[in-house]
């Protein structure tokens, strides 16, 4: 009797191999976190692009309006939708539905422009009418653009964030947070059209009925720009934005050795150039960005890589090469938890089967996603394959390979055990991160009451301690 190769088998084997290899680590007392900063803007983040880790956060889950930066999203929204050469059309709508004295390029109802020389329009020039029709031309109309732009966001993890048009332009019900702003900025990364963009620093937009000769434009964005007071080397990329409402708001991007940053301004009062620099500096300074695959040893365990097929001799389980965590400089290996998680987000790679979420004190730090060996894989699909039969005689395009009834048996009943296991085991310790992660918050919080109360440590528990107490008379009474 001819069997399906179990994919099942080998999937749920290859997750109990890596919960397995973690559980005998052991973590020793993380150091604190680098605060040697402070931003004079409302709302502020500091984030390592290739891990997601927060490095500095001022009010980052507090609602502020984004004013232009919305159009990093906007602008992703579109390329999901379009293609660059397809031919985007200005409606009455689009061009007059502005504040009079906002950003445009002087389109005027009926003008043709390519979605890529929109695209520029919209990042480079922060066009409003661009965005409109951008908006119109993917979606229909505005408003369904703008559903389509809150979809997008929750896709990539925003939870305090709501868009309402594909500009940015004075809202009530159009906010976000420095947290979610920074989720889309760092999502604009994985799109190489935006990159470039924001990498150009000269444009020719095409002739237009108001432009007969064309327009040249340049970003707005001062670190960018070599003959100003503003300009940083580090700086490859960002975003202005300014409405009466929203304040001074700033996206930027800046790269040194083998480390991205993100920073996010919100509601900046004239600073935001100076709050990015000062952000800028601290996360260069006060912080490593460290290849996984350079301490297998270590951070992650070697069985990971080392386990073997027997017929093949080569590691059944890879590590993928853009794995990486970002520590203070000063931080010890040891201190490093590893999380194993199940858990799919727009940013993991194709193929994961599992990921490590490392942990230093109560932040992640950074991840690891370990996937099959598509070598090994491969190779095994074609031993599997009877003399003569080739996949395109396969039923079904697939192959099919023998294998006994009691292995199948062993292997399922060892996979169940296996998947229960690690089911328990993982529960477990999601609990108890949960745990840490809300004593923290109290703890925060205590911190700030007694600061702001003027309160000393003694003091406060002089006060828990007769509150404690008074309670218990109560419950006796």
């Amino acid at each position: 009797m001819r069997h399906k190769k179990n994919i099942w088998s080998y999937f749920v084997l290859c997750l109990a191999v890596v919960f397995a290899s973690l559980m005998p680590m052991t973590a020793y007392g993380a150091a604190d976190w680098p605060s040697e900063v402070a931003i004079e803007a409302d709302g502020g983040i500091l984030m390592d692009a290739e891990t997601g880790t927060i490095l500095y956060g001022k009010n980052i889950n507090e609602a502020y309006y984004p004013a232009s930066i919305t159009k990093l999203l906007t602008a992703q929204v579109v390329l999901d939708r379009c293609k660059l050469d397809e031919t985007v059309e200005f409606s009455q709508n689009a061009v007059y539905n502005v504040e009079q004295g906002s950003k445009s390029l002087s389109m005027d109802t009926g003008d043709r422009m390519s979605v890529k020389d929109s695209l520029y329009g919209l990042i480079l020039h922060s066009a409003n009418e661009v965005a409109n029709a951008l908006a119109e031309h993917a979606a229909g109309s505005t408003e369904e653009f703008a559903k389509l732009m809150n979809q997008k966001a929750e896709e990539l993890g925003c939870t305090g964030s709501n868009f309402v048009n594909p500009s940015g332009l004075n809202d009530p019900e159009h906010y976000t947070t420095a947290y979610d702003m920074a989720l889309i900025a760092r999502a604009a990364l994985n799109y190489s059209e935006i990159v470039e963009i924001m990498g150009t620093r000269v444009y020719k937009i095409p002739p237009s009925q108001k432009a007969p000769e064309g327009q040249t434009i340049s970003p707005g964005h001062k670190m960018l720009k070599k003959n100003d007071a503003a300009y940083d080397s580090r700086v490859f990329g960002g975003k202005t934005g300014f409405t009466s409402l929203a304040g001074n708001t700033l996206v930027t991007y800046a790269k040194k050795d083998d480390m991205t940053l993100i920073a996010v301004i919100l509601n900046g009062h004239q600073t935001h150039y100076t709050d990015t620099k000062k952000l800028l500096d601290f996360g260069f300074s006060h912080f490593q960005s460290m290849k996984l695959t350079d301490y297998e040893g270590s951070l992650v365990p070697e069985n990971h890589l080392t386990y073997s097929d027997s017929n093949t001799d080569q590691s059944l389980l890879l590590l993928n090469q853009n794995s990486r965590i970002v520590l203070p400089k000063e931080a010890d290996l040891s201190a490093v938890v590893p999380i194993v998680s199940y858990d799919e987000t727009s940013l993991t790679p194709s193929g994961t089967v599992v990921t490590v979420n490392y942990l230093y004190g109560e932040r992640t730090v950074g991840h690891a996603w370990i996937s099959p060996n598509p070598a090994v894989r491969s190779r095994l699909t074609r031993s599997a394959v009877p003399e003569g039969l080739s996949d395109q005689a396969a039923p079904g395009g697939r192959f099919r390979m023998n294998l006994s009834r009691g292995w199948l048996l062993a292997a399922g009943a060892a996979a169940a055990l296996a998947a229960v296991a690690c089911g328990i085991l993982f529960f477990l310790k999601r609990q108890k991160i949960r745990e840490a992660r809300v004593a923290a918050v109290r703890k925060h919080r205590r911190e700030q009451w007694m600061q702001e109360s003027g309160c000393s440590a003694e003091e406060f528990e002089a006060l828990l301690a007769k509150r404690k107490g008074s309670s218990g008379k109560k419950r006796r009474h």
